[in-house]
């Protein structure tokens, strides 16, 4: 097989336009009212706001962080759905084989438009419909793009992995500073959108609840695969934490195994996770027949 066949520049640009607007048309009506959920909620609270205490006042930005959070999640899980599923069936998805695009080519399509472009087309609108919102009326207060910066430095910067004078362990600061990165939850959050990905494209019905339970049925096997090896381990460092007699000592158990490679663990079996949800698709659409 040529390479040419696999991956062809040209013939990817041209077919990823049109994944877009096939996209586009199916899902911009629940695009948009997931992006435009800040504004609803900020009608929301000010009409509540007038009824009951007869004062206006926009939602606070705890809240408005939290809806963010919420609709970025239910745009994951419903996107690959409205965009992807119909490949299962007959009609569509006979036509939808026959266009001249490799697999690869589009699973990777698939895989940029659930990852990439329509997080940042949403979250880029109710960001920017926030920061109009707090810029014109002020009860709002700050808007989230500052705030999310100003916690990303809060989580990086030393201070808080020294916070609670824990500076004297370094190890202890170590672990707290690395599982406190945000960097290390992008892949949980890629593999979210992988996972409703993968159901949209195997499962031929009730794709989304299906793919919720196949998700719990996973975690469950994984846990009760895991447990015999963690329980050891956490029952042995439990151990080790009761017997020790100095903060120090302490410390130096943090820099041993698992707990000092916290991040590095996570990581790799994060990775393998998606590695393997990306070979799932992309068999499934290598092998999908009608």
């Amino acid at each position: 097989m040529k390479t040419n066949d696999i991956f062809n520049l040209n013939r990817f640009g041209r077919y990823f336009v049109s994944d877009f607007r096939n996209c586009t048309a199916n899902y911009w009506l629940s695009m948009l009212l997931i992006s435009l959920m800040g504004v609803v909620i900020y009608i929301g609270t000010v009409l509540m706001g007038l009824a009951f205490t007869g004062e206006w006042g926009g939602p606070d930005k705890t809240f408005r962080v939290f809806t963010f959070g919420v609709s970025m999640f239910v745009l994951m899980t419903t996107m690959p759905v409205k965009c992807y599923g119909k490949v299962t069936e007959k009609r569509f998805g006979t036509s939808w084989l026959m266009i001249p695009a490799s697999t690869f080519e589009k699973v990777l399509s698939m895989v940029l438009m659930t990852i990439f472009v329509a997080p940042l087309i949403s979250g880029g609108i109710y960001l920017a419909c926030d920061a109009f919102l707090c810029a014109v009326d002020k009860t709002c207060g700050a808007a989230i793009i500052p705030s999310l910066k100003e916690l990303y430095q809060f989580f990086i910067s030393s201070s808080f992995a020294t916070e609670g004078d824990i500076e004297q362990f370094p190890a202890i600061a170590h672990f707290v500073k690395e599982i406190s990165n945000p960097w290390l939850y992008v892949d949980d959050v890629i593999g979210i959108s992988l996972w409703f990905l993968a159901g949209a494209v195997v499962f031929k019905s009730g794709k989304t609840a299906k793919t919720i339970l196949a998700f719990f049925a996973f975690s469950m096997i994984i846990s009760i695969a895991a447990t015999p090896f963690m329980s050891t381990y956490f029952k042995e460092f439990a151990m080790r934490m009761t017997a020790m007699d100095s903060a120090e000592a302490v410390d130096r158990l943090f820099n041993l195994g698992i707990m000092r490679h916290a991040a590095l663990f996570d990581t790799i079996n994060d990775t393998v996770a998606n590695l393997l949800l990306l070979a799932c698709i992309f068999f499934r659409i290598k092998t999908l027949k009608h």
